[in-house]
């Protein structure tokens, strides 16, 4: 792989502002689902047989689309941690390597040499 990488410590942040929002997103696709279930409550019977051989199935359904769901609601917020994390780690590197250098040119400046 040929190039240069140069960090964004902007782009960072504004990709975080942005991934930001999308747990609650997903947050509230959730809450619709369940919600939207209400509508099907009941169709499949209550007591009888058919009932009995398919609302296992169609709970677990439910579960399981629900949990996918919140998985990517817990993926966004990894993402989003991520993402301030990275920056923060460029951002603490960048000062620190301006600390470093100014601390460099104050004892050239102290022992007499020249600025560059």
């Amino acid at each position: 792989m040929s190039g240069r990488f140069e960090a964004n410590p902007a782009g960072l942040q504004q990709s975080g502002n942005e991934v930001g929002g999308l747990p609650a997103h997903a947050r509230k696709i959730g809450d619709d689902f369940i919600a939207d279930q209400a509508n099907y409550r009941g169709l499949n019977g209550y007591s009888d047989e058919f009932y009995s051989e398919t609302h296992p199935r169609y709970e677990a359904n439910n579960e399981m689309c629900l949990s996918a769901i919140r998985a990517f609601e817990d993926a966004f917020v990894g993402l989003e941690s991520a993402i301030f994390g990275n920056r923060r780690n460029i951002v603490g590197t960048q000062e620190g390597a301006s600390d470093l250098i100014q601390q460099q040119h104050s004892k050239l400046d102290s022992q007499g040499g020249e600025k560059r």
